[in-house]
């Protein structure tokens, strides 16, 4: 009973605390509309989860688990107060400290073109300066009629935190920060401008946790970007940055500098210099498109505007798609090479090609064909100290010494979809899928026995579809062979599935059930699974919804069998209070749909409404992002401006706002689906070089006993790098083992940190129509980068 009543407290104390200034997520006032629309409204969600594990195995996994969820809002006019929470048994607060916090209070204020950021917030002003770093302050976006707009923030990028006797305790100081961007905008080009400073206060903290390599910094970048069209189809694109970076505030003052920034900085005995630029050209006519970039980044190049920068490295870039006969073939090709090691100061250097050929062949409206090739080429080298060789009295240990690595990845996907039948009564489709993947290594141009691996790939499944019985069956094979250095496997196992919507469609059941043996020369396993799902939905605000896994693993070691089940219920309401008066006309209403939605009204109160749709926690994320949250207030501003226009033209503006949304939130889905596939592929990666790594670690633990020059820095460094390798890759399989898609979606973690950093460029990459093979191998390369430092 006292558990009970202390649980419950918690509860109280908890949900209290939501209502308060706290847990406020965001803000926004728009004084223009005030008066106009709906006067009042509330709306949200009210979420309950329960998760039931058992297993017949040790595991750490609680036995069962709750989640309670939600979210408020109210709105008068414009003005909007979300307020969200969410309560779990199963939680773990940070027991160190980190130089930033996750909560966040933010006010964004906006008045015609002037739009404000108060709170904690983040902006972006280009990749080289500010990109996306979190700041507590202020901000502005001036975004008058006419050519120029204006851009600035100021405030704290870190705060001042304690180092501690825990290693995972991010020590930092106190570090502000203001930057400003000035935008000059004609129908043939564009011109922006650039600054942004940044220093850490030395008293900010007691004392100096050099042993972490923290000291206190002072940055200065200048920026200029601008775009070209020269003719209609030729565009030319380019931005040249220039960054002063003191990496110890302590040292004396020196008089010399270089670079722009240089000339505007308190240059000090640690103060660095360097720049980055990057220039595209896109061309297009017809159905012809075709796009070439070159970006090159100084060694040592940084900004403090940003959480993680890449740096010391050259890229050039080809692209380019067309379709043919008609538009049923669709071809496209993408070709990269990038090399590191700029100032040829390394011990080794790495250069990457990069090549992929798209294409889609629509043979007719019921067989459609796509193809996919991709290369994925590295190459590292070891460069020798000439002092070395000549003093090297071991002539037995060159082979390790001399070290050229080429790595060659290659990916090949054919997929063939064919509609056998498509008519009221019966629907029928065939899917066939093949996929081949092949990894190779060679060390000083010998590819050695259990340094390659291939990968096959083999799906088909049909479907069959009951339309008017609402009955839809599917049932699929799925065979992998593997051969991974001296090993190899083989997979297969089919799967059946029902799906039946019942109760005048409240109620939608899948039933499915799959089997898979594995079979390889040191073990042998077999997984079989039942799964359960359920929907029902009552008077169209009540969600209800049940999943159940019975999973059965047998393998020559033991068996074992797991039950998850979860039980759901969701509940939306809507209270508004209507703004008509007695006797009031029906003069100017109109009414229109999209997707779901439907509006009824004059267009002063159909623009709330749909405004509203915006502020709908699913886009948060879309708001948060500086290219798409500016778009957004243009429309928003243009969706205002056309309520004194016609019903066509205020209707083409609210799609328009709405379709910005949705089409973006479509990104966003599209860099989790890519996401969670980069991390399954990376994890494949890495299980087919486990072996190889782990000899290599053990060949050169044997070098390093055997050796008589063990405490030659060159030895040392040659086994640490091993080790290092085989720590990484180990680590690697045990962060990505078992991954689930819904582990990308929560916050506080290692995935949400990653999302923060690579999101916006992510979303720009989809925007300038980048394929999903570019935008996915963008995804891996990061991911790997992510993983190569081990906790």
């Amino acid at each position: 009973m006292i558990t009970m009543r202390g649980q419950t407290l918690k509860v109280v104390v908890f949900i209290l605390s939501i209502f308060f200034a706290e847990s406020i997520v965001g803000q926004q006032l728009d004084f223009e509309n005030i008066g106009r629309g709906k006067p009042f409204k509330v709306s949200g969600n009210i979420a309950a989860n329960s998760v039931f594990y058992s297993s017949n195995q040790n595991s750490a996994r609680a036995p069962f688990t709750y989640f309670l969820q939600g979210s408020l809002n109210f709105n008068i006019y414009e003005f909007s107060i979300p307020v969200s929470y969410s309560f779990s048994n199963q939680g773990d607060d940070l027991e160190y400290q980190l130089p930033f916090s996750f909560n966040r209070l933010s006010l964004h204020p906006k008045y015609r073109w002037i739009q404000a950021h108060i709170g904690d917030v983040s902006m972006s002003f280009s990749p080289y300066t500010l990109a996306g770093h979190q700041f507590t302050g202020g901000g502005v976006d001036l975004t008058p009629k006419g050519s120029f707009t204006f851009s600035a923030m100021y405030g704290r990028l870190l705060k001042a935190t304690e180092d501690s006797e825990d290693n995972r305790t991010q020590p930092a100081f106190k570090r502000m920060g203001y930057g400003a961007k000035v935008g000059f905008k004609k129908e043939k080009y564009s011109l922006e401008l650039i600054g942004f400073y940044a220093k850490d206060k030395i008293n900010s903290i007691s004392a100096v946790p050099e042993e972490k390599k923290v000291l206190p910094k002072e940055n200065l970048v200048l920026s200029m970007s601008g775009i070209v069209t020269v003719i209609d189809g030729l565009r030319f694109k380019g931005e040249y940055a220039s960054t002063a970076i003191t990496q110890d505030l302590r040292a004396e003052k020196v008089s010399h500098s270089s670079g722009v920034a240089g000339l505007l900085f308190n240059n000090r005995a640690s103060t660095e210099h360097y720049k980055a630029f990057k220039t595209e050209m896109e061309y297009s006519f017809d159905k012809y498109r075709f796009g070439v970039g070159y970006e090159r980044i100084d060694p040592g190049y940084k900004t403090l505007g940003a959480y993680y920068f890449n740096n010391d490295f050259e890229n050039i870039t080809l692209n380019g798609n067309t379709t043919l006969f008609n538009n049923k073939i669709s071809l496209g090709f993408n070709i990269g090479y990038q090399r590191d090691d700029l100032a040829n100061q390394k011990e080794t250097n790495t250069s990457r090609t990069v090549g992929s050929v798209n294409t889609t062949f629509a043979m007719s409206k019921k067989v459609n064909i796509t193809g996919s090739y991709s290369n994925f080429s590295t190459y590292t080298n070891n460069k020798l100290d000439q002092f070395d060789i000549i003093n090297d009295d071991n002539l037995l240990d060159n082979q390790e010494e001399r070290f050229n690595y080429k790595q060659l990845s290659q990916n090949a996907n054919v997929n063939v979809s064919y509609i056998l039948e498509n008519s009221k009564t019966r629907r029928q489709n065939l899917n066939t899928n093949y996929s081949l993947a092949t990894v190779a290594n060679a060390e000083n141009g010998i590819v050695r026995l259990g340094n390659g691996s291939t990968f096959h790939n083999f799906n088909t499944s049909y479907t069959l579809g009951l339309p008017q019985r609402k009955i839809n069956i599917t049932s699929a094979l799925n065979t992998t062979y593997n051969t991974i250095g001296r090993d190899e496997s083989y997979t297969w196992g089919p799967t059946v599935a029902v799906n039946k919507k019942i109760l005048k469609d409240k109620l939608n059941t899948t039933l499915s059930t799959s089997y898979n043996q594995n079979n390889s020369k040191t073990n042998k396993a077999s997984t079989t699974n039942f799964r359960l799902n359920a929907n029902y939905v009552y008077r169209e605000k009540h969600n209800f919804n049940l999943s159940a896994i019975q999973l059965f693993r047998n393998t020559s070691l033991k068996n074992t069998q797991d039950l998850t089940v979860t039980f759901g219920y969701n509940y939306a309401f809507d209270l508004s209070a209507k703004n008509k008066e007695k006797g009031e006309k029906n003069n100017g209403k109109f009414s229109f749909t999209y997707r779901e939605y439907v509006f009824t009204g004059k267009p002063n109160e159909i623009t709330p409404e749909v405004l509203i749709i915006g502020k709908e926690k699913r886009f948060k994320e879309i708001k948060e992002i500086d290219i798409t949250g500016k778009k957004l207030l243009v429309l928003e501003q243009e969706l205002k401006d056309a309520e004194l226009k016609s019903r066509n033209k205020y209707k083409k503006k609210a799609i328009e706002y709405l379709n910005h949304l949705h089409k973006n939130q479509d990104y966003i889905n599209t860099y989790y689906d890519l996401a969670f596939k980069g991390l399954n592929k990376l994890y494949r990666d890495a299980k087919k070089l486990e072996w190889s790594i782990e000899q290599k670690y053990k060949k050169a633990l044997s070098i390093y006993n055997n050796s008589t020059k063990r405490e030659s820095e060159k030895v040392q460094e040659f086994l640490k790098k091993r080790e290092l390798a085989y720590k990484t890759n180990k680590y690697m399989l045990e962060q990505l083992e078992g991954l689930k898609k819904d582990y990308l979606y929560k916050e506080k973690g290692v995935f949400d940190s990653f999302k923060d950093k690579y999101l916006n460029t992510i979303l720009n990459m989809l925007e300038e129509g980048k394929t999903k093979m570019e935008v996915s191998i963008f995804i891996e390369i990061a991911f790997a980068k992510m993983f190569d430092t081990i906790p």
